[in-house]
């Protein structure tokens, strides 16, 4: 097997060098092995060759060698015998949040102004508001996600692989999903899912299960079972457990409630909210969980060929929300439009299919789109071979997934 490479993400080191030595803490956050404390070391690296007088100080939480530092004043010691006063020092501590109180710690840090602060963690309770106040807004969030498409291309490209033919990286794309570890080295089918089980049972029984104190494992996967099931189905608490119900698996609507955030801090799914096309308003109930990465489902239920049209749903808006968008279901005249994709000002609405099989899957897919008004770009993006990127009907353009998830912009 070939060695693991590291790959810069090109994206990722642009939005992480602007707020190179600013004295806030970078905190890079995403669901675990996604990437975070490669693009760190890279941060640091890069700090590194540029500067060849910094005192580059790392520190990774979950090395057992640092396990007594796993306490506040631990830590803060050690950094404080770690730094020196004749350099421009800078910190770098990975998965911090297996710290109590480790905000306390880079509170007085930053208030020292003795470093300048890099952090990663894999629970979203690293940004919420409560740290974000009592750190002063004192924190740069550099959201990180599994790769793209587009980065699988360029890793296999990179690792010496054929990235001639987006359309079959597309396919393992859509069965492996966007690991890095699944990408910077030659793999196997087996060896690819094995990856991807251990990654499963590491964020549901570590970074979930233990976090959380969840007292019913089985419980807690059935919820799972449930989300991954309905990708692209909207979808409500209320819907879980009358499912629970019926399956004699009684578990009360605070304990679903409870499983849906704790779900979505580790960053194993993400909601996708409704929003009210002609009224311009969210919508409060009903949402569609989609996965951080679909590779995750596969890794539960296992890889299931007629699931495909969920699958490329949870891609496009994993691929929406890596551009910056933020991305609703849209609602208009009853009807559902996947995607109302908004960033700066700028709106997409999309339709993702897989095929366009039939006079009436081609009228409902444009059809629905056609109902909104407003010279916004609207796309019906599919993995149908009969239809090429540029076919149209009424203005609405259709596009190609792999050429739509490649494309530079839209």
């Amino acid at each position: 097997m070939t060695a693991q490479k590291n790959i810069e993400r090109d994206v990722y080191a642009s939005r992480v060098r602007p707020f190179i030595s600013n004295r806030n803490a970078k905190v890079f956050t995403g669901i675990r092995r996604c990437g975070k404390s490669t693009l760190m070391d890279m941060t640091a690296d890069e700090i590194a060759s540029s500067n060849s007088d910094a005192n580059i100080i790392r520190i990774n939480m979950e090395v057992y060698s640092n396990r007594r530092l796993r306490e506040a004043d631990a830590l803060y010691g050690r950094i404080k015998e770690l730094l020196d006063g004749s350099r421009e020092n800078f910190l770098f501590i990975d998965e911090i949040q297996d710290v109590p109180e480790w905000e306390s710690v880079i509170r007085s840090l930053i208030a020292e102004k003795c470093c300048d602060i890099y952090i990663t963690g894999s629970n979203s309770a690293l940004l919420s508001s409560e740290y974000s106040t009592y750190l002063s807004g004192r924190i740069n969030s550099i959201p990180v996600q599994p790769l793209t498409f587009r980065e699988c291309v360029r890793f296999v490209k990179e690792t010496g692989g054929d990235a001639g033919d987006a359309h079959a990286i597309l396919d393992e794309y859509i069965r492996f999903g966007g690991f890095p570890d699944l990408w910077t080295s030659k793999r196997s089918e087996s060896s690819a899912y094995s990856t991807l089980a251990d990654i499963y049972s590491t964020i549901v029984l570590r970074d979930v299960a233990s976090r959380y104190n969840i007292r019913s494992i089985a419980s807690f996967e059935k919820v799972i079972s449930f989300l991954c099931d309905n990708i692209g189905k909207v979808t409500s608490p209320f819907n879980i457990y009358n499912k629970m119900k019926e399956e004699k698996d009684p578990v009360d609507k605070t304990t679903v409630y409870a499983y849906l955030d704790h779900l979505e801090k580790s960053y194993f799914v993400r909601k996708a909210e409704r929003y009210d096309i002609r009224g311009k308003k969210l919508l409060e109930s009903r949402h569609k969980y989609y996965l951080s990465d679909i590779g995750l489902k596969h890794a539960l239920l296992g890889y299931r060929e007629e699931d495909i049209p969920g699958h490329i749903e949870n891609i496009i808006f994993n691929e929406l929300t890596a551009r910056g968008y933020r991305a609703a279901v849209g609602d208009i005249d009853g009807k559902e439009v996947d995607f109302v994709a908004e960033r700066m000002g700028r709106k997409l609405f999309i339709q993702a299919v897989h095929s366009l099989s039939s006079e009436d899957a081609v009228g409902r897919e444009f059809g629905n789109l056609s109902r909104v008004d407003g010279g916004f770009p609207k796309f019906v993006v599919g993995m149908d071979p009969r239809w090429k990127t540029g076919d149209h009907v009424d203005g609405i353009r259709y596009r190609d997934l792999a050429e739509f998830l490649t494309a530079d912009d839209w």
